[in-house]
């Protein structure tokens, strides 16, 4: 928990000036700033500007929400009171006992800022364990009084929790005359007893409460967990936050995820909501539907997503299934929604931001002719025979030959991204075992990420990955190397140690690191080693470094495999590149286009002030 008391001067830019001024203006508003623009620091000084009354919710992907804010906060000295609902003072992550603690705290704390990830706003239904009794199951003579006991009572009652089943037994116990009852210690040990002799077993079963449609003894989210009470006849979640902030909107882009109707429930009862991102749509128009209805209720772009889709869209239908793989703008709808949505959200073009030279520089990586023939044979075939080695039942090493199917186009381009970057998952569906496996295929974009870290002149290198098979071979070809390479863990200590340059390569991913972390003070050059598909996370991602507060040139280098699908991948982030400038572009508040066009206002008014004198005069 943290309290400010003072907070230092701040003197925004004129393009944070403009987003605080249409923010402080609009209670239910979106500011799309480029990554590093300060979104946060801006949104700060709209509240102190505004001073909303009662809590603040502020709701971020994991990184933002645990340490960026509140980071911003401590640095500039809000007089803000901050708890996190995600991790303790000490930055350790809260157990779930813990964190339901802390939510029903929300009804009596103070005036607070609190955090939360966008995973932990509603939880899916969870499934109970429960102490059920073995069919047919005739205790041992061995089996203790007290356990024969208790078994009896489960066969009456039928399935309960340990806990239940222990107060249940205590209760008989002191029902038939003894005063105390044994200790809940001794009662655990007596079912465990019959757990070892296989009288009872564990079994899953659906919430008793609810039968699995949800309420607060299975679900353990923030919505999820409030108080309800009746209103007008009808149950009601009573909402603590009168103003919310979503920092990354774009996480709530699906209309159908629970994290979005869940906050759809509650937006009648906010007062204020400010919606923040650099990256409002990683794939066209389509996800602004849900993001634009949590600013407005759905009166700008249609009262539900059918709507939406039947006045903008074309639906794009694959041969032989009735549901469309992909919606299709119409030839007017880019226009019209910009235009629609332009009095919610505003997007600041900046002139005046001052960034260091950003370098991307493509390096490609050649793969020896047999593994390229391989990679090509494979995308064409969808099938894929690897040679396995593994020791025998005799102690020897033996080869066997596995063949790796790639069932549909989209395992394919899973596996085609495995094979360019150098490892090749090969676990089988049907074998829980094998979860996990994969072959090492190749090593070249290893060998060339090691070349560009011993190349960087001793400076930090940070390194993007995608899948966990490479994260796991590049630290274990880099350490072997001698460099100390470490995976980022998520937290504040190792985000201050990358700043204070005490980590020579730090390993991160995308979507669990992509989003509102300042390490641009700790270095500034970038490994892509496996570029996204994802707009989003590939601008965010280089936001990371390419930021305010950047005081070098930043080198961002892609690691490309000739003649693979890596080839392709930089137009295809340039193409949606294009779709989302245009779209910033259309809600931008051009200062310059504003001045001008009051300037010949003013002049129009001076003109017909000339004529109207001129006019009495005569």
């Amino acid at each position: 928990m943290n309290t400010s008391t003072a907070a230092s001067p701040i003197a925004l830019m004129p393009h944070q000036q403009q987003i605080h001024d249409f923010l402080v203006d609009h209670p239910f508003a979106g500011a799309w700033l480029g990554v590093g623009a300060g979104k946060t620091l801006t949104t700060l000084s709209v509240l102190q500007t505004v001073r909303p009354m009662g809590h603040i919710l502020v709701v971020a992907p994991v990184a933002i929400a645990r340490s960026t804010w509140i980071d911003e906060i401590e640095k500039w000295g809000f007089p803000i009171r901050t708890k996190s609902l995600i991790v303790d003072e000490n930055d350790r992550k809260l157990s779930k006992a813990k964190r339901l603690e802390r939510f029903r705290e929300v009804a009596i704390d103070p005036p607070t800022m609190y955090f939360i990830n966008q995973e932990l706003l509603t939880q899916p239904s969870q499934e109970t364990k429960l102490l059920t009794p073995v069919p047919g199951a005739v205790p041992a003579p061995a089996i203790s009084p007290e356990a024969t006991a208790i078994l009896g009572l489960l066969q009456a009652q039928g399935p309960l929790g340990r806990d239940e089943l222990i107060d249940e037994y205590r209760a008989l116990i002191i029902g038939s005359g003894n005063d105390r009852g044994p200790a809940r210690a001794q009662i655990r040990a007596w079912i465990q007893e019959l757990v070892k002799s296989a009288l009872v077993t564990w079994g899953v079963y659906d919430c008793r409460s609810c039968a699995g449609g949800g309420c607060v003894q299975c679900r353990f989210g923030l919505v999820d967990q409030l108080l309800v009470q009746k209103v007008n006849g009808q149950d009601t979640i009573i909402w603590p936050f009168q103003t919310v902030i979503i920092d990354e909107s774009q996480g709530f882009k699906s209309h159908d995820s629970r994290r979005f109707l869940a906050l759809a429930s509650v937006r009648p009862a906010m007062t204020r909501l400010i919606e923040l991102t650099g990256t409002p749509s990683p794939n066209g128009l389509h996800d602004l539907w849900s993001q634009v209805y949590l600013l407005d209720q759905g009166r700008t772009l249609g009262q539900n997503v059918t709507a939406f889709r039947d006045r903008w869209f074309t639906p794009k239908m694959v041969p032989g299934t009735t549901i469309p793989a992909k919606w299709i703008p119409t030839a007017s709808a880019e226009a019209e929604i910009h235009e629609a949505i332009s009095h919610l959200v505003m997007s600041a073009q900046n002139t005046s931001l001052q960034l260091p030279a950003l370098s991307i520089q493509d390096v490609n990586v050649t793969l020896p002719p047999d593994l390229l023939r391989a990679y090509k044979d494979f995308k064409r075939d969808l099938v894929l025979d690897i040679v396995q080695t593994y020791n025998g039942g005799d102690g020897k090493l033996t080869q066997s030959v596995e063949s790796i199917v790639a069932v549909n186009q989209g395992v394919l381009a899973s596996k085609l991204m495995q094979f360019a970057s150098g490892t090749l998952y090969t676990a089988d569906p049907d074998d829980p075992t094998t979860r996990g496996r994969y072959e090492v295929i190749h090593d070249k974009k290893i060998e060339m990420a090691e070349y560009l870290v011993r190349n960087n002149g001793g400076e930090p290198v940070l390194i993007a990955y995608h899948f966990k098979s490479d994260k796991e071979q590049l630290l274990t070809r880099l350490r072997k190397a001698g460099v100390d390479a470490q995976a980022f863990d998520g937290s504040r200590d190792m985000v201050r140690r990358w700043n204070a340059k005490e980590i020579p390569v730090m390993l991160l991913h995308p979507a669990a690191a992509g989003h509102g972390l300042n390490l641009q003070h700790g270095g500034s050059t970038m490994i892509w080693f496996t570029l996204p598909f994802s707009l989003e996370h590939y601008l965010q991602t280089n936001g990371r470094l390419f930021r305010t507060g950047q005081t070098k040139p930043v080198t961002i280098h892609r690691l490309i495999a000739k003649g693979t699908q890596d080839e392709r991948m930089p137009s295809v982030l340039a193409c949606k590149q294009q779709l989302q400038d245009d779209l910033i572009k259309a809600v931008s508040g051009d200062l310059n286009a504003e001045q001008a066009l009051l300037a010949a206002l003013e002049e129009e008014i001076r003109e017909d002030l000339n004529d109207l004198w001129a006019a009495e005069r005569v």
